[in-house]
C-alpha cells in the first residue's frame, strides 16, 4: 500500500493507493476518508467536498465522518450508573445534540493509516466525563478498503458507548438501487426519535429489502435495524457494497430529500437516542467499557462488477 502526505482540495491529506483503490483521508477532520475510488472504473464511491469551505461547512455529509454519540440525544441529557451527561445542543429546531463534534475534530497520525485522537480529563471531549483513546485505522487490498474503528476507555469508571459513521456515499448515475436486509423500521416522531414501536413490513422497507428502491426518488430520514450487515448500491454492471459486521445493527437513512446524487446508510451501534429509550440494551444496542476496555468495529468498502 502507497502512503502520500500531500495538500489535497486546499486541505493536509494522507493519499493511499493499493488493491485497485485510492482513498483520501484528511487528519484535520477527524480523519474522515472523503474519497474512495475505484481506478479501474473510475467509479468514486464516496461524496466529496470541492474545497475546504465546503468540508467546513458540511463535516457531516462528505466521506465517512465519525459520530460520537450516533444521530440525537433527547434535549441533549441522559443518565447513566447515577450520572448525568450533557451535550450541547446543536440541533436548536428539535432541541437535541446530534452527532458530536469528532467529525470536525484533528487527529494525530500515529502510523502509516492509522490516526488517533485522545480525551483526557485535562482535556476532555465536550463535557464528557470520560477519557477515551479512538483510533481509526484504514486498509486498501484488491478486496477493497477495510475501515477499522477502536475506542479504548482509559478513565476509572464505566463509559457509555455508541459509534456511527455518516457514510456519504455517491450515487454513480441516478438508476442505481439500493439494497438493505431489512429486519425491521423504527417509528420516529415529529422531533425524529424513537417511538419505541417498529414496523417489519412496509412499501419502503420492501423495496429495500429486494433491492428495488432508487435513492435519487426517494425521500428517506428513517431507522432501520438489519438482518445482517451487508448493505449495497446496485447498478447495471457494478455494485457499492458495505459489510458493516456485527457490531453495526442499525442504520439511520437520509438522503438529504433525494434528487442529490447521494444517500448516507450511517451505520449504528445503537438506535439513535439509545440511552433514553425505555427498551433493554439487546433491543437498543445501548453499550458500556469497563475502564481500561477497548472495543473494535469494523467496516469493510469494496465496489463488486457483477
Amino acid at each position: 500500500m502507497r502512503i502520500v502526505r500531500e495538500t489535497w482540495q486546499g486541505m493536509d491529506a494522507v493519499r493511499m493507493t493499493g488493491g485497485g483503490y485510492e482513498a483520501v483521508i484528511l487528519p484535520e477532520f477527524g480523519a474522515n476518508c472523503v474519497s474512495l475510488t475505484h481506478l479501474k472504473s473510475g467509479i468514486a464511491m464516496l461524496r466529496t467536498p470541492r474545497d475546504h469551505q465546503e468540508m467546513q461547512a458540511g463535516p457531516n455529509v462528505y466521506g465517512l465522518p465519525i459520530l460520537f454519540p450516533p444521530n440525537r440525544i433527547r434535549d441533549g441529557v441522559y443518565c447513566f450508573d447515577g450520572r448525568k451527561y450533557v451535550f450541547p445542543i446543536n440541533e436548536p429546531a428539535r432541541h437535541h445534540h446530534i452527532h458530536g463534534f469528532l467529525s470536525a475534530t484533528a487527529f494525530s497520525e500515529c502510523a502509516d493509516g492509522v490516526f488517533e485522537y485522545r480525551a483526557t480529563r485535562e482535556m476532555p471531549y465536550l463535557n464528557f466525563p470520560h477519557a477515551f483513546t479512538m483510533r481509526r485505522s484504514y486498509r486498501l487490498d484488491e478486496r477493497g478498503m477495510t475501515h477499522t474503528i477502536e475506542v479504548v476507555n482509559d478513565s476509572e469508571t464505566r463509559m457509555p458507548l455508541g459509534i456511527g459513521v455518516h457514510a456519504a456515499w455517491n450515487v454513480p448515475q441516478a438508476d442505481w438501487q439500493l439494497h438493505i436486509p431489512v429486519r425491521r423500521r423504527w417509528l420516529l416522531d415529529e422531533r425524529i426519535l424513537p417511538t419505541g414501536e417498529s414496523v417489519e413490513h412496509d412499501a419502503l422497507t420492501d423495496a429495500m429489502r429486494a433491492g428495488t428502491l432508487r435513492p435519487e426518488e426517494t425521500a428517506m430520514s428513517c431507522l432501520l435495524e438489519t438482518e445482517n450487515g451487508e448493505i449495497s448500491l446496485v447498478g447495471e454492471r457494478h455494485a457499492i457494497v458495505c459489510d458493516m459486521g456485527a457490531r453495526f445493527r442499525f442504520v439511520m437513512m437520509w438522503n438529504g430529500g433525494g434528487g442529490q446524487r447521494f444517500v448516507c446508510p450511517e451505520p449504528q451501534t445503537w438506535m439513535v437516542d439509545a440511552p433514553n429509550l425505555s427498551l433493554p440494551a439487546e433491543i437498543t444496542g445501548f453499550d458500556a467499557l469497563e475502564p481500561s476496555e477497548r472495543r473494535v468495529y469494523e467496516l469493510h468498502y469494496a465496489l463488486i462488477e457483477r
